[in-house]
């Protein structure tokens, strides 16, 4: 996709896509063309426009807290249209100064929580329950009412199938980007990710739900470092949904010989080997010694010129 700031385009060539086959072969620049269409294409000022789009988006969980049960939730990210009008210093800003949103990158932060949650949405067909861990408190079982009630995404029913149909292609079938992910016996419906870190190797990213049918488990793999969510994030995701349903792995043992040993931890930048001959051991008291003679050499150069006298003078004082 082309815009006035530049170009968006897939690391896939797969040339004119569906919204279904967006899904299995992971397309950028459908998302793109999208959001596009969304923002510059209703009649409204970017600003108007981007609100109802991000008004929509917050109804499945991303940029607020989801309210689990556990200390510490982060909210993620997901900006108002203010923060680009106060960034570009108009409101004059159209899709093409924030399009990275549209694949879930730029100003754009969700945790894996809220990843599998959008999971949980696409499963139930628009709607979660809260996610929450406290299941009872001693011989009690305490539901509060907040986790029993289910949230509406507010995108209706009828939408979903298209988007299902989309992630069982991309684990299923030969074409989608998650096909070495396949479990036998098991319809998983998934999406490959790759998020783009500034500092490093890209993040792998990959989110599932299973079965298709009547689903037991919603899950959000997140790799650092790993690189293509398919290679990395997708294996594993794989194997926790088939223990989880089946309570084995099928998986090739060199397949998981492969994980357990993965280390995508980046290297330190400097290493500090005590060994080196560079270590110098300091003298305390030759320490003292040097620090004495520095303080009267810096007196000496310090003392006003009029105190210094020749030596023939001072003789004479004492003659």
């Amino acid at each position: 996709y082309g815009g006035g700031r530049g170009w968006m385009g897939c690391t896939h060539y797969h040339g004119s896509t569906t919204l279904q086959r967006s899904v299995a072969v992971s397309c950028n620049t459908y998302y793109g063309f999208t959001y596009a269409k969304m923002i510059d294409g209703r009649g409204l000022s970017g600003p108007k426009a981007y609100d109802l789009w991000r008004n929509a988006v917050t109804q499945f969980g991303i940029g607020h807290k989801l309210g689990i049960d556990l200390p510490g939730e982060k909210p993620g990210l997901l900006p108002t249209s203010d923060f680009y009008t106060k960034r570009y210093g108009n409101d004059k800003w159209r899709s093409s100064f924030n399009i990275s949103l549209s694949i879930g990158q730029g100003e754009m932060g969700i945790t894996p929580l809220q990843m599998a949650n959008i999971m949980a949405i696409v499963a139930n067909k628009g709607f979660y329950y809260r996610p929450h861990l406290i299941k009872g408190i001693g011989a009690q079982k305490i539901a509060k009412k907040e986790f029993t009630e289910k949230v509406s995404a507010g995108v209706d029913e009828r939408y979903y199938p298209v988007v299902i149909q989309g992630m069982s292609d991309a684990v299923n079938t030969p074409e989608g980007t998650a096909w070495a992910n396949r479990i036998p016996g098991i319809e998983m419906c998934g999406k490959t990710g790759t998020a783009q870190n500034p500092h490093g190797e890209n993040h792998a990213v990959f989110f599932a739900f299973a079965p298709r049918e009547n689903p037991k488990i919603a899950i959000a793999v997140f790799v650092e470092n790993a690189g293509y969510g398919g290679t990395w994030a997708g294996p594993i995701a794989s194997m926790m949904v088939e223990k989880y349903l089946k309570d084995t792995i099928t998986a090739p043992k060199y397949i998981q010989d492969r994980i357990y040993k993965a280390n995508f931890l980046p290297a330190p930048k400097k290493v500090v080997d005590p060994k080196t001959k560079d270590v110098k051991k300091t003298d305390s008291v030759k320490s003292k010694t040097d620090t004495l003679k520095s303080k009267r050499q810096l007196a000496a150069l310090t003392k006003p010129k009029e105190t210094i006298v020749h030596h023939s003078e001072i003789k004479r004082r004492y003659e």
